[in-house]
């Protein structure tokens, strides 16, 4: 062919939205309008061979955080910009977060984005935060927030797969491993046992714990010495002098007493001190097996042991086996067996039933029977309440007959005590007399 071989264009198409940023430059001796001119747009990005040729630098501005957004297209004239280099301003104070980027959906494929921390100004980039339209994510190292130091840097890419913007490089110091490093910590005369407290504002503060509860480096807790009170106690019902705790944690008030004994066994003596036991129906002594051989003891005080019924018109009745073997009354003493005793003493009256065999049965011992009356008293002998015969301590008076039967002295030969029924013998002076006693 004739001629001189034509340029063959290789270079893409240079991208519009890249054009718009470069013509509104307006400061910086930067190239203004630069056309879609590949030897135009080459005074400012030079190339060889498709790879950056020579200095490379970037334009950078200052953006503010709003409501958690940073904003990359905000422009004075409207118009989309790509951004490489952004120093990152708080919405107010000194420390914000950002919770999303925003480029109005016109991302680069894995454009480059470096954010800077302004003097005395923190930034967090927060991890994975919630997105809405064409605002994308912020993924972060160890899927936790990244913190940005004052005068610091952290490099984001944008993955275009993903549509996400990715965190990379190391970890800053603002991200130390040390508590007191942190940016949201006022750590501060650490001592041992000390726990961190947000303070509900914008830090967590170590303190120690005081009140009623303590705690060790360890980690045990412990509740001080007579610190639990009422207040403290989640117990239903009312605390009151007249309540008591029970364990199911309900305050009940104190029983007047039980009404039945069921169930209960005893394992201790019971001591009633200087109280009483009254109002009992009945009590059964070794009702179960006779385990003592006292079934029943009671001392009496200084003056008497009295056991006092309460009612003129009942008695006491002991019985054996269900059968009635005594029966004491306010007037009478009845026993349905004999009385076995080595002494009865101080006895006012004693009624002898004479529908037995024997009315008075004595058995004395083998030196006799002695039948005494203390110096002073008298015995009074009556039937039917009539006096027939009174013993003291100097005479006997007799009221009546004495009727001797049985005599065993026969009578004299002489004819006239032929009919005498038997004697009387009585002694005077040591001499015996007999005195004969004839048939009416």
């Amino acid at each position: 062919m004739a001629g001189n071989p034509r340029h063959i264009i290789r270079d893409p198409k240079i991208d519009n939205n890249y054009l718009s940023y470069i013509n509104n430059l307006s400061t910086g001796n930067n190239t203004t309008n630069v056309t879609s001119s590949h030897e135009s747009i080459k005074q400012y990005v030079k190339t060889k061979n498709g790879i950056f040729n020579g200095a490379f630098g970037s334009v950078g501005h200052a953006l503010t955080i709003s409501s958690g957004e940073l904003d990359l297209t905000a422009n004075s004239t409207g118009a989309v910009v790509v951004r490489r280099m952004i120093q990152v301003n708080p919405e107010s104070s000194t420390s914000d977060t950002i919770d999303k980027i925003e480029t109005d959906g016109l991302e680069l494929p894995y454009q480059e984005l470096t954010l800077i921390a302004t003097t005395n100004n923190t930034i967090t980039l927060a991890h994975a935060s919630s997105v809405s339209g064409t605002q994308k994510n912020i993924y972060c190292p160890g899927d936790t927030d990244y913190v940005l130091a004052p005068n610091e840097a952290v490099k984001l890419i944008y993955d275009p797969v993903n549509t996400i913007w990715i965190v990379t490089g190391s970890v800053g110091s603002s991200a130390s491993t040390t508590l007191s490093a942190l940016t949201d910590t006022d750590i501060t005369s650490v001592s041992s046992g000390q726990v961190l407290i947000y303070d509900g504002s914008n830090s967590w503060d170590n303190k120690s714990l005081s009140g009623d509860v303590t705690i060790n480096s360890s980690g045990v807790t412990a509740i001080e010495a007579n610190t639990i009170g009422l207040t403290e106690l989640s117990a239903s019902g009312t605390a009151s002098s007249s309540t008591y705790l029970r364990g199911d944690n309900t305050w009940a008030t104190v029983s007047s007493g039980s009404t039945s004994f069921s169930g209960f066994t005893a394992d201790a003596t019971l001591d009633m001190g200087d109280y009483n036991i009254e109002d009992v129906n009945v009590l059964k002594i070794n009702s179960g097996s006779a385990n003592s051989a006292d079934s029943f003891t009671m001392f009496g005080t200084s003056s008497a042991g009295t056991i006092n019924l309460i009612d003129d018109t009942d008695s006491f009745i002991i019985a054996v086996d269900g059968t009635s073997r005594l029966s004491i009354s306010d007037t009478l003493v009845t026993s349905s067996v004999p009385i076995s005793a080595t002494g009865i003493q101080d006895v006012g009256h004693v009624y002898l039933d004479g529908a037995g065999s024997n009315d008075l049965l004595i058995d004395g011992s083998a030196s006799g029977l002695s039948y005494n009356v203390p110096t002073g008293d008298e015995h009074t002998f009556k039937i039917n309440n009539s006096e027939r015969m009174v013993v003291t301590a100097t005479d006997t008076e007799i009221q009546g007959w004495i009727d001797i039967r049985n005599p065993t002295v026969g009578a004299p030969t002489n004819s006239a005590y032929a009919n005498i029924s038997g004697w009387i013998k009585i002694q005077v002076d040591g001499n015996n007399y007999r005195m004969p006693v004839w048939a009416e």
